[in-house]
C-alpha cells in the first residue's frame, strides 16, 4: 500500500511538472495569437490582459494590404517542398551507397559524412554565399534550395536504419536482374518508411522556419523572400505595429501547426521507430 501511495504521489508530481512545462512552452505561441487578435490599444495596455476583451481581425487585414502574403507564402511552400523532396531522395541514396555498396574508401567517406554533422551551418555560410554568387544564383529558388538538398543529419538517420537491414533481399534482387536504383525504391524505401517520415517532417519544419540563408540570398530581391524573411523586413518597416507583426507571425506559424496536427501520430511513431532502430 505504501508503495502504491508513493507511486501515485510521484505520478501526480510528474503530471504537474509536465503540465507546467507544456504551459510554459505554449505560452509564447498563445501570446502571439492573442496579440494578433487584440485591438492596438489593448496590446500596449499595462498590466496586459491574458485573454483579449475585444477580438478583431484588423491586424490581419492590414498585413494583407501592406505585405504580399500570397507571394511570400508561395515562395516558402516551393522552397520547403522541393528541399524536402531532394533531401529525402538524395540523402537516402547516399545512405544506401554507404551501407549496402562496396567501393574503395567507403569507410573513410562514411566517417567524413558523419563528421560534417559537427560543423555548424554558420561556418559554411560565407563559402556557400561566395559559391552561389559566382554561379549567379542570388535571388533564385536554386540558391535557397541547393545548400539543403543533402544533409549529414538525414544521412546519419538513414544510415542508422539501413545498416540493420539484411542484405539477402538486395542480393536476391540483383540475381533477378534488378538495378540498384530499382532496389532502392522497391525494397529499401518501403523498409525505411518510418525513418524517411522522420527525415521528411524534420526537414520540412527546418526549411519552413529557416531565416538566415534565405535572407542572405534574397537580400536584393524582395519578390523572392520567404515568409520568415518577409516578416523580418516587414517588422523593420512597421516597427511600432506590433499587432500587425504578430498577425504576420501567426500566418507563418499556421502551416507548421496544421501539418503537425494532421501528421502528429505518424510523426511520433516515426521518431520512436527510427530511434529504436538507431
Amino acid at each position: 500500500m505504501k508503495k502504491n501511495k508513493k507511486q501515485k504521489v510521484i505520478d501526480i508530481v510528474l503530471f504537474v511538472i509536465l503540465i507546467a512545462g507544456a504551459v510554459v512552452a505554449m505560452f509564447p505561441f498563445y501570446w502571439m495569437v492573442s496579440s494578433a487578435l487584440k485591438p492596438s490599444n489593448e496590446i500596449a495596455k499595462y498590466p496586459p490582459d491574458l485573454i483579449p476583451k475585444h477580438i478583431t481581425l484588423e491586424h490581419f487585414q492590414y498585413v494583407f494590404r501592406t505585405m504580399d502574403v500570397p507571394r511570400t507564402f508561395l515562395n516558402s511552400v516551393i522552397v520547403s517542398f522541393v528541399t524536402v523532396i531532394l533531401n529525402a531522395w538524395l540523402s537516402g541514396m547516399v545512405a544506401y551507397a554507404l551501407t549496402k555498396l562496396r567501393f574503395p574508401g567507403q569507410k573513410i567517406l562514411n566517417k567524413v559524412v558523419m563528421a560534417f554533422m559537427m560543423v555548424p551551418f554558420q561556418l559554411m555560410v560565407v563559402p556557400l554565399f561566395l559559391m552561389i554568387t559566382k554561379l549567379k544564383l542570388l535571388g533564385t529558388y536554386s540558391a535557397m534550395i541547393l545548400p539543403s538538398a543533402v544533409s549529414s543529419f538525414s544521412i546519419f538517420l538513414l544510415v542508422s536504419c539501413m545498416v540493420s537491414l539484411p542484405d539477402d533481399y538486395i542480393q536476391a534482387a540483383l540475381i533477378d536482374g534488378s538495378g540498384h536504383l530499382g532496389i532502392y525504391f522497391k525494397i529499401i524505401v518501403p523498409m525505411t518508411k518510418p525513418t524517411l517520415t522522420t527525415v521528411i517532417l524534420t526537414n520540412f519544419f527546418w526549411s519552413w522556419n529557416n531565416y538566415l540563408w534565405p535572407m542572405m540570398v534574397t537580400v536584393q530581391n524582395d519578390h523572392m523572400a520567404t515568409m520568415q524573411v518577409a516578416i523580418d523586413r516587414y517588422r523593420t518597416l512597421n516597427d511600432m505595429k506590433w499587432g500587425a507583426t504578430m498577425a504576420a507571425c501567426t500566418l507563418t506559424a499556421l502551416p507548421i501547426v496544421i501539418v503537425y496536427l494532421i501528421l502528429q501520430k505518424q510523426f511520433v511513431e516515426s521518431v520512436a521507430t527510427s530511434g529504436i532502430k538507431g
